[in-house]
């Protein structure tokens, strides 16, 4: 886990890059008729870069820190496994990322209307049943490990 804010800016930028673009794939293959098919993953480029600005922002300035406030009210990072530590932080920011993207979602999609609250509901249910378990069992370890990689001698000095 990052230790410094270098390491903290370059661990949330791979994670929002990764989630972006699986989260665009998916939310382009459940718009298009077709579905999922090869198209699918040059349209998600398409649309990967403005997602992964505002993502990064938001992950790095809002998420982060509010999820960590909100993770360490149920567990103690000093005590508790190491484990249930990264899974509270990582639950929270995936709630807190859902809810934010699914609201520039009902701009992006045109879905501001009279049905805003059940679009925006739909919107949350549909991002979170993806997002949850693709950022717990693919995008955090990658990432974590990515993360080790990239940072093995700092993180052994620490």
């Amino acid at each position: 886990m990052p230790k410094k804010k270098f390491q903290n800016f370059i661990f949330t930028l791979i994670t929002a890059v990764v989630m972006v673009y699986c989260m665009v794939v998916y939310s382009v293959a459940i718009n298009l008729s077709e579905g999922l098919i090869n198209q699918t993953f040059l349209i998600a480029l398409k649309e990967f870069p403005i997602e992964g600005i505002i993502v990064f922002v938001l992950a790095f300035f809002v998420a982060s820190p509010i999820a960590k406030k909100l993770a360490f009210r149920i567990v103690n990072p000093k005590e508790d496994n190491k484990m249930f530590v990264i899974l509270s932080i990582q639950t929270f920011t995936v709630l807190i990322m859902v809810g934010l993207m699914s609201i520039y979602a009902l701009f992006a999609q045109y879905l501001i209307n009279s049905n805003i609250v059940c679009n925006y509901l739909i919107l949350y249910c549909k991002n979170f049943i993806m997002a949850y378990p693709l950022q717990i069992f693919f995008v955090g370890p990658l990432v974590r490990n990515i993360f080790r990689i990239v940072f093995k001698k700092q993180l052994k000095q620490i």
